[in-house]
């Protein structure tokens, strides 16, 4: 296949399903169709916020862990620099390295340019802000809201630069690769939504700059031409 058609649709194909969901999401109320699985108006407020194993575990101790994977391909790549070992995988642990990085850094930017609520802060379910989609204008006395996109989530949708690690390597099928970031992103994703945190939209957003961002860099540091040697 041509490279550069190739390249052309795997920016065109996940932008078309993102905006078509996005759309559906925001604009056709799946958003709060979803979080209002979830709410209960007798509290009034989410049941699980505060559960131990969506709060404690599918939220703090699993953000430790991936930072543990960050580590661990930092510390694969430093160590290619001075062992033979380890030198066949250098290439592969400082691209995936980088694009983890710039796929959180880049989800935390929007959060801080975004100012949109968190489910749990809108009157609809249980707080006391009203509830503003993200392209309408929002009241300068009103709260600064961070919680688009989804931060938590970017940390297992940026193992979607494994797609990319497996190309270089010169896999033979490389789409199973989309998985750890598939399923790590979307159980974070689901453990949000669940408390109240984040609405489906805001996790689409984050699986989306997590994929661009592994495309960017594979394009700009990473030579096509030659698979690493395995």
């Amino acid at each position: 296949m041509n490279r550069l058609k190739d390249i052309e649709s795997l920016i065109a194909v996940p932008t078309l399903i993102t905006v078509y969901l996005f759309a559906l999401l925001q604009l056709g109320g799946l958003d709060d169709v979803v979080s209002g699985w979830f709410y209960d108006p007798a509290l009034p407020g989410f049941p699980l916020q505060n559960d131990f194993w969506m709060r404690d575990v599918l939220h703090d101790d699993s953000r430790t862990v991936m930072i543990g994977v960050l580590l661990a391909v930092i510390a694969t790549w430093g160590l290619g620099l001075v062992w033979s070992k380890f030198k066949p995988y250098r290439r592969a642990a400082g691209y995936l390295g980088i694009s983890m990085l710039i796929g959180v850094l880049s989800v935390n930017l929007g959060k801080q340019i975004s100012n949109t609520d968190c489910p749990w802060d809108l009157i609809p379910f249980g707080g006391d802000r009203p509830h503003i989609l993200l392209f309408e204008a929002k009241p300068d006395d009103l709260p600064r809201g961070r919680c688009f996109p989804g931060g938590h989530s970017s940390s297992g949708f940026a193992l979607f630069g494994l797609y990319f690690v497996s190309v270089m390597r010169g896999a033979r099928r490389s789409w199973p690769w989309l998985l750890p970031g598939l399923i790590v992103g979307g159980t974070f994703s689901v453990a949000q939504w669940v408390r109240g945190a984040h609405f489906p939209s805001h996790d689409l957003i984050s699986a989306y700059l997590c994929w661009m961002s592994a495309l960017v860099c594979y394009i700009i540091l990473i030579r096509r031409d030659k698979p690493d040697a395995t």
